[in-house]
């Protein structure tokens, strides 16, 4: 059975039931707006739509699946629900990237630091310990500013959630090294 456009939550779940895969595309067409607008109105950006949108539309295949399966509320809701989990699960995640880079611009601030006793020699030391990846990928990030997505295609990631994840690492690693080496006196006053 071929679906259109207009179709019961009912006949939709008897097609996923069927294994009709037809009814996923249908779905991301109906839906896709109300998850684009919900997910640019919570911090988000159109490249994070179709992966949230696509997450979401497996595990509704996935449950409906389940043998215990009964649909109780309208499937929009349904979707919804389940996107925003991901969504604020991800956005979560994402927070916790942010907040390394903001918690250290909070406690350093330009009054803090007095750059004749900074050796930024130190600095560009353990940068270069790290591995090539690593020094590009930061080098990208916090000296050329490129966005996640331009720093994915240059560097051949899958996607901008595999830079965002590296960064992190290699920002870890930074920071374990220069922690092992120094100590807040060595820098500041």
């Amino acid at each position: 059975m071929r679906l259109t456009n207009r179709f019961s939550d009912s006949q939709l779940v008897e097609e996923i039931k069927a294994g009709n895969e037809d009814a996923l595309v249908v779905m991301q067409k109906s839906y896709y707006a109300m998850v684009r607008n919900f997910i640019l109105k919570n911090n988000g950006s159109v490249d994070e739509v179709d992966d949230v949108l696509q997450d979401s539309l497996i595990a509704v295949w996935r449950n409906v699946n389940k043998p215990d399966f009964s649909l109780t509320v309208k499937m929009s809701t349904y979707l919804m629900a389940i996107v925003k989990n991901l969504w604020f699960k991800q956005l979560k995640k994402k927070t916790r990237f942010t907040v390394v880079d903001e918690s250290l611009q909070e406690k350093i601030t330009a009054d803090d630091i007095s750059t004749s006793h900074i050796d930024f020699r130190v600095i560009h030391d353990m940068v270069a310990n790290l591995d090539e990846t690593c020094k590009k990928l930061l080098s990208y990030f916090y000296f050329d500013g490129f966005d996640n997505k331009v720093i994915a295609e240059k560097m051949g990631f899958a996607n901008t959630n595999t830079v965002k994840s590296k960064k992190y690492q290699c920002f870890k690693r930074l920071q374990k090294s220069v922690m092992e080496e120094y100590n807040k006196e060595d820098f500041f006053n």
